[in-house]
């Protein structure tokens, strides 16, 4: 069946326009390279202490 679907060939199609486009959008965050349990020790880590504001 594979050997059937390989052979079929499609038609000349001069109006199709297929745009080459990355599927996902950027986003604001680096990519998790790290398993979550370990970057969630990372992030505690490098926390700052928050400040409390000046009255």
């Amino acid at each position: 069946m594979l050997d059937a679907i390989a052979r079929h060939r499609v038609g000349n199609r001069p109006d199709r326009v297929e745009p080459r486009k990355r599927k996902r959008r950027p986003k604001p965050y680096d990519s998790l390279n790290v398993p979550r349990p370990v970057a969630r020790e990372q992030c505690e880590k490098n926390k700052q202490k928050k400040k409390k504001p000046k009255p």
